[in-house]
């Protein structure tokens, strides 16, 4: 019996939080897998982000030593806006259990998710604490919050600061090589 939380996000870029994080949910509920789901594009963000590519390799860089995770391009392969509920139909006969790994800042917003409530049915969100949200359910884990966020690392970079203490020292390499958020 595989119980696998499904995490999906843009993951741009791959910050220490979504390897910590999720890890530690994983443990906390006494699951076996966490797969990593890179979005092609957000339905409720406006922004496009970095190139597939770029995003997944950081991705693949971050997880290179995390055997308790892999990844599924399924929602790049798509090329288009995904939804959450889609994924989850598309894979939830592979795994004996499915559930939907999210952060507090998007349970927030999930009564505005596409199909809201079959993602509820099928794969019950288990819920990341985060800094500025504060979550009162059932689902909410009793793990330390996420301090990581992407758009605050990608602002540093802009900068010209530096992004080792948030990023795995990998990425920020792959970052600086791709000359990424410049």
């Amino acid at each position: 019996m595989k119980h696998v939380l499904l995490y999906g996000g843009s993951f741009d870029p791959t910050h220490k939080g979504h390897i910590e994080m999720p890890q530690k949910a994983m443990e906390c509920l006494a699951f076996d897998h966490v797969l990593y789901v890179p979005a092609f594009q957000s339905p409720l963000k406006n922004q496009k982000p970095s190139a597939d590519h770029h995003r997944l390799e950081m991705l693949k860089l971050a997880l290179a030593d995390c055997p308790w995770a892999s990844i599924s391009t399924i929602e790049l392969e798509r090329g288009e806006t995904s939804y959450t509920i889609d994924t989850i139909e598309s894979i939830q006969n592979d795994h004996d259990e499915l559930r939907l790994l999210i952060g507090a800042d998007q349970w927030a917003q999930f009564k505005n998710w596409h199909r809201w409530e079959d993602i509820l049915r099928l794969a019950n969100p288990a819920i990341m604490p985060r800094e500025g949200f504060a979550i009162c359910d059932e689902r909410l884990l009793p793990i330390a919050k996420l301090q990581s966020m992407s758009t605050n690392i990608r602002k540093r970079v802009q900068e010209g600061n530096p992004i080792g203490d948030s990023v795995p020292p990998e990425v920020a390499e792959y970052i600086t090589e791709h000359g990424l958020y410049l």
